[in-house]
């Protein structure tokens, strides 16, 4: 390879990608123009290391000449330009040089308790290395990315990604050649390190759709921490242990305890897990979008909900979130798009526990969440008679035995009508 300037800079460049599930092809090409007359070319399997070749000229436009041929020769033979954000892009691609850790730890309120500071490493390290080791996706601790081999991918990628997927885990899985071609450019969108023979089925499964699912959801976080200005604190919330020296703290340790312990379903698998900690958390955001919902509905009902350790980070950044519509996922929305209680502390549990959704790691740490509901004006079913939710009710509340439903549950359809009080911790 031929020595290049240290003053040259980049005139043009491109990545070119090549993504054929029938023909086994997960390949890209990247080319590079510099101002001394040199033009490299890489190209390779993505996520493997790229063979490269060096070309110098004597005239910058001679090398822009070949640059630009072979780039017309790769997109004749279908290759297509890959949606990755460049320097030159209007998002920025770089967190000011300190890690995720050290911004959780300085921006969430812990009260300098050891405890609490211990639990927010824990949650970033579990939130990289679900995302990491789920994925094919890289973690950047220096600048806190989570980025594609290839980079990260621009927002509108990750919007068209989503369609994609959501029309791939509903499209008949038998005698569908289309399947094929939407796979293809979802993996067009999300470049991705696959195995030496590409499985196109391994799409078929929920646990797969789901593993993508949760890859967009790291990019597009990945590109919202990294547009936000670097003045606002990507955390605004308190996590604080409840002591167990104090009379008060004791009190609603007990008090959180017996809740939980009386309604246990002895037939649940998480039905032996005994609480451990506590801790009182506020999102201040939700808090006051929560107080003036309740006001104006009431109805106001202690739920629990669980979730995956490796999510909690994403939620005391923005809270509990209604997927849309077209949401992919592997959990059941019986009743609609919202946001799922129940009074029945196992049902929730199983949900922390991976009993319900079978992706991610087995080996994290057991949470739930204790929360209110604002319920206002209750929906109780009693059939399957149409869609959630239903107009005129601003929650539905299921009762035990109704429509096949064995736990109790309840829905709400806005994001103001829940509030995070404690996160509770079981062994």
């Amino acid at each position: 390879m031929n020595t290049i300037a240290v003053s040259d800079s980049v005139i043009d460049s491109c990545t070119l990608i090549y993504v054929e599930v029938d023909q086994n092809s997960n390949k890209v090409w990247q080319g590079t123009v510099l101002t001394s007359g040199v033009f490299i070319a890489e190209w390779g399997r993505i996520g493997t290391k790229l063979q490269s070749k060096t070309y110098q000229f004597s005239s910058l436009g001679l090398a822009q000449n070949k640059f630009e041929r072979i780039k017309r020769q790769k997109l004749r033979k279908g290759y297509t330009t890959a949606p990755i954000l460049t320097k030159n892009s209007s998002n920025k691609v770089n967190l000011k040089p300190q890690d995720l850790d050290t911004i959780a730890a300085k921006q969430i309120q812990h009260g300098k308790d050891p405890r609490a500071k211990q639990l927010i490493r824990y949650l970033v390290e579990v939130n990289i290395h679900d995302i990491t080791s789920q994925t094919n996706i890289s973690y950047n601790s220096y600048t806190g990315n989570f980025s594609t081999p290839l980079g990260l991918v621009t927002p509108e990628a990750i919007s068209q990604a989503r369609d994609y997927l959501l029309q791939i885990a509903t499209a008949p899985k038998k005698n569908n050649p289309s399947i094929r071609n939407l796979i293809n450019n979802y993996l067009r969108l999300i470049p991705q390190k696959l195995n030496h023979k590409i499985d196109y089925q391994i799409f078929y499964s929920q646990g797969e759709i789901q593993r993508q699912y949760e890859i967009l959801n790291a990019l597009s976080a990945a590109i919202d921490i990294n547009s936000t200005n670097d003045q606002h604190n990507i955390f605004e919330c308190s996590i604080k242990r409840v002591p167990g020296s104090t009379l008060a703290g004791r009190k609603i340790f007990r008090e959180i305890r017996q809740l939980y312990k009386s309604t246990i379903n002895q037939n649940h698998l998480s039905a032996n897990y005994k609480l451990r900690r506590l801790y009182e958390v506020n999102i201040p955001s939700m808090t006051q979008t929560f107080t003036k919902k309740a006001a104006s509905i009431g109805n106001i009902k202690t739920h629990w909900h669980g979730t995956k350790a490796s999510n909690l980070l994403s939620i005391f950044q923005g809270g509990l979130i209604i997927p849309p519509a077209n949401a992919v996922q592997c959990t059941g929305r019986m009743f609609g798009n919202g946001i799922y209680g129940s009074e029945q502390s196992t049902k929730a549990l199983n949900y922390a526990t991976n009993y319900w959704n079978n992706s991610g790691d087995n080996a994290q740490r057991v949470f739930m969440l204790l929360c209110d509901f604002a319920m206002g004006k209750e929906y109780h079913p009693t059939s399957r008679s149409g869609g959630f939710p239903i107009k005129g009710y601003d929650s539905t509340y299921v009762k035990p035995g109704t429509m096949n439903v064995i736990n109790q549950e309840s829905i709400v359809y806005s994001t103001d009508q829940v509030k995070i009080k404690y996160l509770c911790e079981f062994l």
